[in-house]
């Protein structure tokens, strides 16, 4: 990264430490204000949006947002050089490429100074507030990339600047055991990770009788969080779990303060409230004039927190994440559930370390799991079994297997629910 940018970068963030404690009705005002001129820019500036024909005089407050369609990948993956701005030349735009885990791969293009602000001056502004500045301690960040591409990843990054915020890149498709001996000898302070990766030491220390270093700050993305879950990998390494909600088209959307609650970064991103408790994840840009995208769809389940934070801040925040629309599972009789609210009785199974619900017919489940001490009594398949039968609240066929490892995505997610016939 340039000197320059870098100032810029230190600039954008000293801003934003000082809105993060910013009065409600100024976040408001700001949020509106934002969101009125991004509107006029994308209808004036944006192919995709001028077919709207909606004049960008009539765009007079935040509640215009409502004038236009919902968007999905889908709309990226048809036309994305429709979702570009005039007046931004490709030599001077950044690129973010989706993994593809939803099946959905695209690719989002960010002008400078978004890509300053979202990548960088707020991710290190939820750092400074919740793990703090990581100054001379060591940082260990897993990547869904494979080892042979992680050269590059460090020496791009800001942080590396003077070496005083050392940092070191593995794989998650590394090999576990080697994994873990990495960690015991770098020895970190923060590692950042997936949920399935943590859980996934945790399994492997296990089985092969290692100890797990202590490890203050463990951040999670990319995968829903469950409770149980967070207490298993707080007390395998004794730290604090931060989780991170985010996604390819705007980088980090919320982040979990130190009371728990997801705070929305409403200096880059709007999220659309929903009147019901839990409801779809509806989002668009307040800072990226490349590519504007509004009312995106990311396909996510939140549960919407309208109660103060008891951490003091005034931004809008979420309360929790329910998994992906997507992967809402239709029950014979037609009734739709969440999988996470059959997992949270499978997670009281204290015999399970890792599992996965499979789809095997439209009537047919298979639960995998990964278990404490492998091939011991078969008495948990059976609580297991009746545990998904009793909150299915049907008639299913229900099966429970022990397996030695849940296989990952390219992306290096794992999922908790698979359709075998998708």
């Amino acid at each position: 990264m340039k000197v320059a940018d870098q100032l810029r970068m230190a600039a954008m963030y000293a801003r934003a430490r000082r809105s993060e404690r910013w009065p409600a009705a100024r976040i408001r005002q700001y949020r509106d204000a934002a969101l009125v001129r991004i509107m006029r820019h994308a209808v004036t500036a944006v192919p995709f949006y001028q077919r709207l024909r909606i004049a960008p005089e009539s765009i007079q407050r935040a509640a215009d947002i409502d004038r236009f369609p919902l968007i999905s990948k889908r709309d990226i993956q048809r036309d994305p050089e429709a979702l570009l701005a005039a007046g931004y030349p490709a030599t001077s735009l950044h690129s973010s490429r989706t993994s593809g885990s939803s099946g959905e791969p695209t690719t989002t293009h960010f002008d400078p100074a978004s890509w300053l602000l979202c990548k960088y001056a707020l991710k290190a502004r939820r750092v400074a507030a919740t793990v703090g500045l990581p100054l001379l301690r060591r940082v260990l960040i897993v990547s869904e990339q494979r080892p042979e591409a992680l050269a590059n990843l460090a020496a791009s990054s800001p942080s590396q600047l003077l070496g005083l915020f050392p940092r070191r890149y593995v794989s998650i498709h590394a090999p576990m055991e080697a994994q873990l001996e990495d960690l015991a000898g770098f020895r970190p302070a923060i590692v950042y990770a997936f949920p399935s990766y943590f859980l996934e030491l945790i399994s492997t220390a296990r089985l092969h009788g290692r100890s797990l270093p202590r490890i203050p700050h463990l951040c999670t993305s990319s995968e829903v969080l469950s409770a149980a879950h967070r207490a298993q990998i707080e007390a395998a390494f004794g730290g604090r779990v931060w989780d991170v909600y985010g996604c390819t088209e705007f980088k980090e959307v919320a982040w979990q303060c130190e009371r728990g609650r997801y705070h929305i970064n409403f200096e880059s991103v709007d999220v659309e409230s929903v009147q019901e408790q839990v409801g779809a994840v509806v989002l668009s840009t307040l800072c990226n004039r490349a590519m504007p995208l509004l009312r995106f769809q990311t396909g996510d389940q939140a549960t919407f927190d309208r109660d103060p934070c008891p951490c003091g801040r005034q931004s809008s925040h979420l309360s929790g994440f329910a998994g992906r629309v997507a992967d809402t599972i239709t029950l014979p009789s037609g009734r739709r559930l969440m999988p996470y609210l059959l997992t949270t009785d499978i997670e009281l199974e204290e015999s399970i370390l890792q599992y996965r619900i499979v789809r095997t017919e439209p009537d047919a489940f298979r639960i995998d799991a990964v278990v404490r001490q492998p091939g011991q009594s078969a008495a948990w398949r059976e609580r297991v079994g009746a545990q998904f039968l009793r909150v299915a609240g049907e008639p299913l066929r229900v099966s429970v297997r022990e397996v030695t490892v849940l296989e990952r995505a390219p992306s290096g997610k794992r999922s908790v629910f698979q359709e075998l016939n998708r």
